[in-house]
């Protein structure tokens, strides 16, 4: 059989390109569907701890969730890692064909029954609950060409207007920004603390007051409907 189809290279190639021809043509009818999902679903539950060590978010936030999480249904593990710098990840993992809104719904509600127990600190800065999976599927760096932009104002332009457009790509679970955009940081002397006997929650109380967004209200609208009547009388 080898030596015949080297006799008739022409009727060789004739046949290969109808084989390939075929596979192509047949390609989009197979049933692909049948086949299970070998990767698992997972959910990512995000936390910031400001201020905290790695030691006590892993013991008073990571632990904590992570006892909560110990029997979900189709859970096969979970893993989680936290930093110095006060934030912890922590991803669940479970069965190949568990739904994966339902298992997102399940955490959601194990991680409210705790939510209770955490650090207020943590409970302000709020969790986050995603279907995303911890591998980066696509890591991007933009800079500025002629150097007018620094990396504050690069990240904060991805915030406003890169951000929600990738997210909202099909695939897309979750989107990370190495990068932090523009805020206001308040550096404090621990000495002048002690001198005017003043804690760090009466701080963070007088900065609070000061940051309040007062909306304008009602009251300028019924002014103009009344001038509006008045001028009609």
């Amino acid at each position: 059989m080898p030596q015949f189809f080297i006799e008739r290279p022409i009727f060789a190639w004739v046949v290969a390109l109808g084989i390939t021809l075929l596979g192509l043509i047949s390609l989009p009818t197979m049933p692909v569907s049948q086949y299970p999902e070998v990767a698992p679903p997972s959910v990512t539950i995000s936390a910031t701890y400001p201020g905290a060590s790695a030691d006590d978010v892993a013991s008073s936030v990571a632990s904590v969730i992570e006892n909560e999480l110990n029997g979900a249904k189709g859970l096969l593990y979970y893993e989680s890692v936290s930093d110095s710098y006060g934030q912890t990840q922590i991803t669940a993992t479970f069965e190949p064909g568990t739904d994966p809104d339902l298992a997102q719904v399940d955490v959601q509600n194990r991680v409210a029954n705790v939510q209770a127990t955490l650090p207020a600190a943590v409970v302000q800065q709020g969790l986050k609950i995603e279907q995303a999976n911890t591998g980066f599927l696509l890591v991007v760096a933009m800079s500025s060409e002629d150097g007018s932009r620094d990396q504050t104002e690069l990240a904060d332009y991805i915030k406003r207007n890169v951000q929600n457009t990738i997210s909202r790509v099909p695939g897309v679970g979750k989107f990370q920004l190495f990068a932090a955009g523009r805020a206001m940081r308040i550096w404090v002397d621990p000495e002048k603390l002690v001198s005017y006997k003043i804690s760090m929650a009466e701080v963070n109380a007088a900065v609070a007051n000061q940051n309040v967004l007062i909306s304008g209200g009602s009251w300028g609208r019924r002014l103009i409907r009344a001038v509006n009547v008045s001028r009609r009388l």
